[in-house]
């Protein structure tokens, strides 16, 4: 195991009721096994985690990308993945909220993008496409509307981290 995998590892151990509780509310029986995917797939793409503090939150992403996969392995082709997923109306308890309340007080564009590839997980490239813009404008465009949230972020919650924000306690 590479040291940046038993970082990224420590720091979630003592996360993984939580974990265990989200995967558990999407699969039912199988969170056990879907955590400990994700869990392997956490540790195998440790290197690539650039922000340290925001570990749980990539986590959750790496986990969310789990239980899609499990659900699309268990679909029959007459049902969509998104079927078989339950919509939520609102984040789990476990990720702070203020960054998607605030994602209303930018620029539309930026909103858009920041919610097609960071909410909704669409790849930048099929994003660009449906966009009418291309890659390098979109990457461009999500940098720069990742800028800005966390700007904002930091004007409301006095922090630019989502970790840290998640006891900010802030009306946002």
């Amino acid at each position: 195991m590479t040291d940046a995998a038993a970082r990224v590892l420590e720091v979630l151990a003592p996360e993984r009721a939580r974990f265990l509780d989200f995967a558990r509310a999407r699969v039912g029986a199988d969170a056990e096994d879907i955590l400990q995917i994700a869990m392997m797939r956490a540790a195998l793409k440790a290197e690539t985690l650039e922000r340290p503090e925001l570990v749980v939150p990539w986590f959750f992403r790496i986990l969310r990308r789990a239980v899609a996969d499990h659900h699309a392995r268990r679909s029959t082709p007459n049902v969509a993945i998104d079927e078989a997923i339950e919509p939520r109306s609102e984040p789990p308890p476990d990720v702070c909220s203020c960054p998607l309340t605030l994602l209303a007080s930018l620029r539309p564009d930026y909103a858009e993008i920041i919610r097609r590839v960071d909410v909704d997980e669409q790849p930048l490239a099929e994003c660009a496409a449906a966009l009418g813009i291309t890659a390098n404008n979109a990457a461009v465009r999500l940098h720069r509307a990742r800028e800005a949230l966390r700007n904002a972020l930091l004007r409301s919650c006095g922090t630019d981290s989502v970790r840290a924000c998640l006891d900010c306690g802030c009306d946002a």
